[in-house]
């Protein structure tokens, strides 16, 4: 499968679940209990292949300096049944969370967008992380990373700013603090990873040969300019302002769509106008 092929399956995938996700407190009571219902009956399947599943896994744990190429960051082994664990206790977590939370809590969401979107963030950095302590293969890694999350992130501030009669500011001003956060938590996560040896591709403390503008760059393994030029720096510059443009190219394309459904109705109405002086002036 091509990258570009592979691309496009997962943000078939993730961007729908990001925006049922961000989108649970704008949700009628009994879809997200229907929701619910289906992720924990997901954690029900995931615990009966775990029961079944036998032998140890290893893989590699990659990632990625900026947009460059990838690198090996380390060497996950463990159970095989152990990431159908991890998606056992996940999805029956979530599940009981969407059945237990009453739906006035569940409304309060539909305010709190900007921590809504910090916390799911949070939720799906610890979740790779994890992932790859067990050896979960790339297909389960790749797709669950914030990355993918800012286009939707910024469709979701535009429409909640528009329904709290806020303007574009608004957006503006929660991206911001999303991206610091989101990516704040990120670089703290490196740090200590890369700090105690932790494994996953958030620690750093292999990665001593970096090719980076025209030249080889060395670190010392676990050394403070390692975790500053490698991790911390990168985070908190280059992907919050990624963050960022993707956020805001997402609230665009968002503010278009919702001005093109707004101004159907009104051609529409127009047509009918129209019409009907026609045929007043033909009688």
């Amino acid at each position: 499968m091509s990258p570009a092929v592979a691309w496009l399956l997962t943000a078939a995938v993730v961007w729908p679940a990001a925006a049922l996700a961000l989108n649970w407190g704008r949700l009628a009571g009994h879809r997200r209990r229907a929701v619910a219902l289906l992720t924990s009956l997901a954690g029900l399947t995931a615990l009966v292949v775990a029961l079944s599943a036998h032998g140890q896994r290893e893989t590699l744990t990659t990632g990625q300096f900026l947009l460059g190429g990838g690198y090996v960051t380390g060497h996950a082994s463990a159970s095989a049944s152990l990431r159908y664990y991890v998606a056992t206790a996940v999805c029956l977590l979530l599940g009981t969370a969407g059945l237990a939370v009453p739906d006035e809590m569940a409304g309060r969401l539909r305010r709190h967008w900007v921590g809504t979107a910090i916390g799911l963030s949070l939720v799906i950095t610890g979740l790779r992380f994890a992932l790859e302590k067990v050896a979960a293969p790339m297909s389960w890694t790749n797709p669950v990373g914030i990355t993918w999350l800012a286009p939707v992130v910024g469709a979701v501030f535009l429409r909640s700013a528009r329904d709290e009669g806020k303007g574009f500011r608004a957006v503006l001003v929660g991206l911001i603090a999303y991206a610091l956060a989101s990516r704040g938590a990120v670089a703290l996560l490196i740090v200590a990873a890369t700090t105690w040896r932790l494994g996953s591709h958030y620690d750093l403390s292999l990665v001593t040969d970096v090719w980076f503008w025209g030249g080889m760059h060395r670190f010392e393994a676990g050394s403070l300019r390692q975790i500053l030029y490698l991790g911390v720096l990168p985070q908190l510059t280059f992907w919050v302002a990624y963050t960022m443009v993707t956020g805001l190219m997402g609230a665009g394309l968002a503010a278009a769509l919702l001005s093109a459904r707004r101004a159907a109705p009104i051609g529409l109405m127009s047509t009918e106008q129209t019409t009907t002086g026609a045929h007043r002036a033909e009688t």
